[in-house]
């Protein structure tokens, strides 16, 4: 006959409920910023409600007030980036029966702002537009990230750590990409950046993961997987999951490869590495 399993209680940190505190205090930033954005809106709707006797002027009236509850919005979620703490690269070890490193405590509240950032409240659209034009547009750029001047329609990518994302000029992104700065492994949480290198493709839906660095002109393919402290050179094309070197292209087929293989992943010809 089989003997019963024993337990014994874990002396390891509850994360779960870590973790739920994290949700709460989220919820509780999203109704701030939230009120922030609503109360100028509203203010706003009641203040011109009278003199709006037509339907259009009704049109007019609420699509200024979704204008200023996104501007709003995005300027105390700006005020919130000032005032966290940017986590701090490098590597931090987690043990049982210790409490987290300061650092992944920072790296969850940096968390709340991504969300805030990248799943606000209604028209999503006009506040990812209005993020990265005048004038947020630089500000964002510098304060919140991804550090770079090439610019997507929209919030068609997630950078779950925009802050240590930095991209050169004309970079393509395609749709659905991700990039993560950070993982969990035994080692404990690993801090690092990505750096992708100017006129370089990021393939739709692809993920790159914390210290991968991309060279100029290279190419990820769509859907591919960059596994951590991956270097990809310049002018190279990585598919696969996990990615691999597949070819390094010419510099006269450069131009055309880029947009076939962000949108479709296809693996065009080139010259292989030497």
């Amino acid at each position: 006959m089989a003997e019963p399993v024993t337990t014994t209680p874990s002396t390891k940190p509850d994360v779960d409920r870590g973790k739920r505190l994290v949700l709460v205090l989220g919820l509780v930033m999203q109704l701030l910023l939230m009120a922030a954005g609503l109360w100028p809106a509203a203010w706003l709707v009641l203040h011109f409600a009278p003199a709006a006797r037509s339907a259009w002027q009704w049109v007019v009236l609420i699509l200024a007030a979704v204008v200023v509850f996104n501007f709003i919005y995005l300027a105390a979620l700006l005020l919130l980036r000032l005032l966290t703490p940017i986590p701090k690269e490098g590597r931090y070890e987690l043990r049982l029966g210790q409490r987290p490193p300061a650092q992944v405590i920072i790296l969850m509240l940096n968390f709340l702002l991504a969300k805030a950032r990248y799943e606000p409240p209604w028209a999503a659209t006009f506040s990812a537009v209005m993020a990265r034009v005048w004038p947020f547009g630089a500000p964002y750029r510098r304060l919140f990230g991804p550090h770079s001047t090439s610019t997507t329609l929209g919030d068609t990518i997630f950078c779950l750590d925009p802050w240590h994302v930095h991209a050169g000029a004309g970079v393509q992104f395609g749709y659905h990409c991700v990039i993560i700065c950070h993982h969990f492994d035994n080692r404990g949480l690993i801090i690092r950046p990505v750096r992708i290198g100017d006129h370089a493709v990021i393939g739709g839906e692809s993920l790159l993961m914390a210290g991968v660095e991309v060279g100029h002109h290279a190419v990820v393919a769509s859907r591919a997987m960059v596994m951590p402290d991956t270097r990809i050179g310049p002018y190279e094309l990585w598919a696969g999951s996990p990615a691999r070197f597949v070819k390094l292209l010419s510099t006269d087929e450069v131009t055309p490869t880029l947009a076939a293989a962000a949108l479709t992943g296809d693996q065009p010809a080139g010259r292989d590495r030497a």
